[in-house]
């Protein structure tokens, strides 16, 4: 009976060892990283001395973790150099966003080019509440930019 006793305690201890040395050798995976880009639409693209305000459209193109709930930031540039604009939009959980900018602060006539930039963000897919509690996927989801480019007359 002392080498039944023995032989069991040896195979735990010997599997045991065996699960913590396969866990030890497996590390966390780095977060699966997301690229995006931004089209971008400004209406109307000439702008005269009467318009005060541009109508921006747009779309992130992502994958489908990474369009919805980001945050659009606008800057022009031009040739009194980058001015960032206080307006921010969220994206749609189709990546499409829509803002109201003001004018540019440019003397016509000049060309004015309109950024849009996106920022990074982590994310967690694959995770359901209300059910057997997964881990979930972690993304990155990368900058993304674009631009389009206004013209101001007098």
């Amino acid at each position: 009976m002392r080498k039944l006793w023995s032989t069991i305690g040896i195979g735990l201890l010997a599997t045991s060892l065996l699960v913590a040395a396969t866990a030890v050798g497996k590390g966390p995976k780095a977060p699966k990283q997301a690229p995006g880009a931004v089209s971008v639409l400004a209406t109307p693209s000439t702008l005269g001395a009467a318009d005060a305000t541009v109508t921006v459209t747009g779309n992130l193109k992502s994958n489908s973790g990474c369009r919805k709930d980001r945050v659009v930031r606008f800057a022009y540039s031009g040739t009194g150099g980058t001015t960032q604009l206080p307006q921010t939009a969220e994206t749609r959980s189709n990546g499409d966003f829509t803002a109201v900018l003001p004018r540019p602060t440019d003397t016509a006539p000049a060309t004015v080019t309109l950024q849009v930039s996106v920022d990074e963000a982590d994310r967690k897919v694959g995770s359901k509440k209300g059910k057997k509690q997964k881990k979930g996927r972690k993304i990155t989801c990368l900058a993304a930019t674009g631009q389009t480019t206004l013209t101001l007359v007098p």
